[in-house]
């Protein structure tokens, strides 16, 4: 290899290790950011879901109670007059069902017993005192209950007030919000898919869909944004349950997946199963990988174009003068010739090279003539 292209390849490999190195940490920085970034983005998707929850449980407690304080209900629930209750709160639940997304507005007696679901007043009568604590808890204590609870027909976001009458308890009233319309508005809102596994070990309650997939020890999806792809995800072991929030990267079918977990907890702060977020980050990804692709590609042709340059640069400004001072010295030395060198060899330390093959060919050359008269007398 001549020298131009070696002192060209060896600057060239310099440079590309030094670029190659900042490149390196500059997609490491990046992809740091990228994957804080994505962390941060399922946080705030998971504390949109929570908060809308905690704010349908307030606006739920709100009724409940505005409910459970109304004279007329009173006097007609101490009454018993249960198809008066319906005409008078019928209209008002077909107004939050269409508004806030309010499934159940259920009335108990005294001694715990369902007196009256408004959205299905033929269904009433059961004893709930051993099936549903949120309602015991407020019969009790005369205290609103708000918050998660597995019931016969599910989990419901719930609010229950006291009903009373002065100091005697003529009942309860409970208002249920619908969770699934819950995980719809959180999808709209961030586009992110939401789903809620129960544990039937915790929540000592079957699964209500006898076709999703579940054992006693596992658990079952009771509402979902997308129930294909969470089901997928939990035959691909991606969801369990975790006693804290947990982040994590999933595979599945050629796309990347950005997960969230965290416990799922009922109104008395009883862990019952788990809320699962998934977000599609294979765009996000795809683009970061494209970014690097391009990074290496110009990276590549910038040091295929630096080598270029250099080894015509070395040539123009080193290796042909040197080969015509090169060529002037053999000249010089062999006799054949003293002019002056060609273009190119004027400048710098190449002139001085120049100079002093002059010098050393004019010394030369007086000796000669010093040696030549000598001999002669």
């Amino acid at each position: 290899m001549t020298l131009d292209r070696s002192l060209a390849l060896v600057t060239t490999i310099l440079l590309a290790t030094i670029l190659g190195l900042g490149g390196y940490l500059v997609v490491d920085g990046t992809r740091q950011q990228l994957e804080t970034a994505k962390s941060d983005e399922m946080q705030a998707t998971a504390l949109l879901l929570t908060s809308s929850m905690a704010q349908s449980a307030s606006l739920s407690a709100t009724h409940a109670d505005r409910i459970a304080r109304d004279p007329l209900v009173l006097d007609l629930m101490t009454k018993g007059d249960r198809e008066g209750l319906t005409a008078l709160l019928k209209p008002s639940y077909d107004a939050l069902a269409n508004e806030a997304g309010v499934n159940m507005l259920h009335f108990h007696t005294a001694d715990i017993k369902s007196f009256l679901r408004v959205q299905d007043p033929k269904n009433f009568g059961q004893d709930l005192s051993a099936i549903r604590p949120m309602i015991l808890a407020a019969n009790r204590s005369r205290i609103l209950q708000k918050g998660l609870e597995v019931g016969l027909a599910g989990l419901s976001l719930r609010a229950v007030a006291p009903m009373l009458d002065g100091e005697t308890l003529v009942g309860t009233v409970e208002v249920g919000v619908d969770l699934k319309t819950l995980l719809e508005i959180a999808k709209s809102a961030s586009g992110a898919d939401y789903a809620l596994f129960l544990s039937p070990a915790m929540t000592g309650i079957a699964p209500k869909d006898s076709a999703v997939k579940s054992d006693g020890a596992g658990l079952a999806i009771e509402s979902a944004t997308d129930t294909a792809l969470f089901q997928k995800l939990y035959d691909h072991r991606a969801i369990g349950l975790s006693r804290e929030p947990v982040a994590a990267m999933v595979e599945l079918d050629g796309r990347r997946y950005g997960t969230f977990a965290q416990p799922l907890l009922d109104y008395s702060g009883r862990m019952i199963g788990t809320i699962f977020i998934v977000r599609d980050f294979s765009g996000i990804e795809s683009g970061f990988r494209r970014a690097i692709a391009l990074a290496a590609i110009v990276a590549a042709v910038g040091g295929i174009l630096a080598y270029s340059i250099l080894t015509v640069a070395l040539r123009a400004m080193l290796i042909r003068p040197l080969g015509d001072l090169a060529d002037h010295a053999e000249a010089v030395a062999s006799g054949n010739g003293s002019g002056p060198a060609p273009d190119g060899s004027g400048q710098g330390d190449l002139q001085r090279l120049k100079a002093a093959i002059d010098n050393l060919a004019a010394g030369k050359a007086e000796g000669e003539i010093k040696s030549h008269d000598g001999g002669v007398a």
